[in-house]
């Protein structure tokens, strides 16, 4: 196809945009863009020729990806858009840092979707030049990949904001010996200290020279210890919002000083003020001291991706009302569950979060895209999830119909295809939405088989056929067209099914086998099955190191080689042992011989539990 765009700033980009419709037809499409006053878009189409009425640059992008994704059709519609800014914040501070090309197409992406800001979380994932070791071996961004990053995204309308921590989240720098006088604990920076307010303008110094922009998220968030480690030993004990409150104005004066407009995540407000220290507990009628409130122009950033209560959603609303002017949402596309996304729980907290911002009238809001625990699941699993946080902010509200179908126009893919992820975790019936977010495949894929540390839980689940099921269902849709990010991305998630229907419940089988003394079960397991899940997992091994090295930069994923290497060393160690028991049962297997027990004292029930070294083993990994 050829475009023809009536106003030379959108041609570039129309035909950068254009390549992600392969299916176009070769004939000449003609556009007249047409700035409006009035938020939202307009389109009307008619043969060749389009008319698009757009209120930001975003928009008409959005608009022209409805056309390019039906180009056949004539077109009449209009969209309002509920938000001022829509974004999504990428993480690329758990391990997984995303190349710059990666970052690029996922602005395309953002375009298309009628996304105006794209929010880069970095904790030490760039660079401080005082300082070698922030970020050192962790594939930090240079300044000029950010500069090439922020000059793409303009071009499409769309703002890089720099989205940094100042206070807690600082645990992969602070590691290092020469932050030693830096610290309040592992994690926290030491308030007051002379040498951290040296290393914070040092800091937003720097990514104010990599950076345009006025927008800065400086974080801190979740610093759950503040003034409780050698803060206490220097200053005895102090009140913990005052200590925040001391800190937070010092950052903000540093950032007005380099021209930056700072927000930060709202929690520890809230979780300084309950009485449990929990985010939630804050009651409706509670007051802040005035002494204690953050300065009036400041930014607070409410993220909630755990609710799907209405009422729960307008409570925070109300209690951020009282604390700022200023309020963003931050909702979550959950790709951070484990091993799979999570996209149940992902559109029905967005659906519920995003209908309340839209009656308060939020009207700046973004998707959070972390990926805790080493950015196991795949960023490209985020595409359904972002795609229906889009929707929410210029539909009132959003079917499944629709979803589908912006999915197919934009990016060539069935959503159900993609829904299939959901149902690595999501399989009990009494939490459709997987709400408590049970992730059983991430257990199941690193418990070590001899001790079966959720053997307990996964008793009389069906896991095995389950996944097998699985593994049919997602070879089915491998038989189907797809787009080449997808098709890999769907082999890897099939191969990863079939792997776990040989191993989930391995350990079961194991211990059963050895209690009944059935050795010639035993000798199956050693002679055949463990080598099978062995040649799968080394299929499964090298799919999830192409995913990472096309998506991310090579540093980080050598966490995810050792999580599966240390998968294959457990398989043929347990094939050893069995075999050395086989002949000679009179030496017990002390593994086996244990009796198991419940994780969770729920034993009907597979909850959340997201730490890889508290799921390997039972053992200490990384504690003394």
């Amino acid at each position: 196809m050829k475009l023809i765009v009536k106003d030379l700033k959108f041609q570039e980009t129309s035909e950068i945009l254009l390549k992600h419709f392969p299916e176009a037809p070769e004939e000449e499409l003609v556009i007249y863009p047409e700035y409006t006053e009035k938020s939202g878009l307009r389109v009307l189409k008619y043969g060749n020729n389009v008319k698009i009425q757009y209120h930001q640059d975003v928009q008409y992008y959005r608009a022209l990806g409805m056309v390019l994704g039906d180009p056949e059709e004539d077109i009449s519609c209009s969209e309002t858009a509920y938000t001022s800014r829509l974004g999504t914040m990428f993480d690329c501070s758990r391990n997984g840092v995303l190349k710059v090309g990666t970052v690029k197409r996922y602005i395309e992406y953002l375009a298309l979707l009628g996304m105006n800001d794209l929010l880069l979380y970095t904790e030490d994932t760039y660079e401080i030049p005082k300082y070698p070791h922030f970020g050192a071996l962790r594939g930090r961004y240079t300044k000029e990949e950010i500069r090439e990053m922020e000059r793409y995204a303009a071009k499409f309308g769309i703002e890089l904001v720099p989205c940094i921590q100042t206070l807690a989240h600082l645990r992969t720098y602070l590691r290092w010996p020469v932050t030693e006088k830096m610290r309040d604990n592992s994690d926290i920076l030491l308030v007051g200290e002379p040498a951290v307010y040296e290393f914070l303008e040092d800091m937003i110094r720097s990514v104010r020279t990599s950076f345009s922009g006025k927008r800065i998220h400086i974080g801190m968030d979740e610093a759950f210890q503040l003034g409780l480690g050698n803060y206490l030993r220097k200053n005895g004990y102090q009140d913990r919002t005052g200590i925040m409150k001391e800190h937070l104005d010092r950052v903000c004066a540093i950032c007005r000083k380099y021209e930056f407009d700072p927000m930060i995540w709202s929690d520890m407000y809230f979780m300084l003020a309950s009485e449990d220290g929990r985010y939630y507990s804050v009651s409706e009628d509670y007051e802040w001291q005035e002494k204690d409130k953050p300065d009036k122009d400041l930014t607070l950033v409410y993220w909630d991706y755990y609710n799907a209560s209405e009422d729960m959603y307008r409570k925070m609303v109300h209690l951020h009302g009282k604390l700022s002017g200023h309020m963003y949402f931050a909702g979550g596309g959950w790709t951070w569950n484990g091993i799979a996304p999570n996209y149940a729980r992902a559109l029905e907290t967005t659906r519920v979060g995003t209908k309340v911002m839209k009656e308060a009238g939020a009207d700046k809001w973004f998707c959070t895209l972390w990926q805790d625990d080493g950015a196991e699941t795949p960023m490209e699993t985020c595409l359904l999830s972002l795609t229906y946080f889009a929707e929410c902010a210029y539909e009132k509200e959003v079917t499944k119909e629709r979803l589908h179908d912006r999915v197919k126009e934009l990016f060539g893919i069935d959503s159900e295809d993609l829904m299939l992820l959901d149902r690595f975790d999501n399989f009990q019936p009494e939490d459709p939405y997987n709400l408590k977010s049970a992730n059983p495949s991430k257990l199941a894929l690193y418990q070590d088989p001899m001790l079966g540390i959720f053997d307990g839980q996964f008793k009389g689940k069906g896991l095995r056929e389950y996944y097998q099921d699985l593994a049919e269902k997602l070879e089915q849709c491998l038989e189907k067209e797809q787009p080449q990010r997808i098709r890999k991305l769907l082999a890897y998630y099939q191969k990863l099914a079939a792997f776990l229907a040989e191993k989930a419940e391995m350990g079961l089988e194991l211990k059963s086998g050895y209690d009944n003394q059935d050795k010639d079960r035993l000798c199956v397991w050693a002679e055949k099955r463990i080598p099978a899940c062995l040649n799968l997992l080394k299929e499964l091994h090298g799919m999830r190191e192409e995913i990472w090295m096309d998506e991310c930069k090579p540093q980080g994923y050598e966490v995810i080689d050792v999580r599966l290497g240390g998968i294959r060393s457990r398989l043929e160690s347990a094939a050893k042992r069995i075999s050395t028991w086989l002949s000679d049962p009179e030496q017990p297997l002390e593994e086996l011989e244990e009796k198991r027990v419940c994780f969770w004292p729920d034993e009907d029930r597979i909850y959340s539990f997201n730490r890889w070294e508290q799921i390997v083993s039972a053992s200490n990994i990384n504690e003394l």
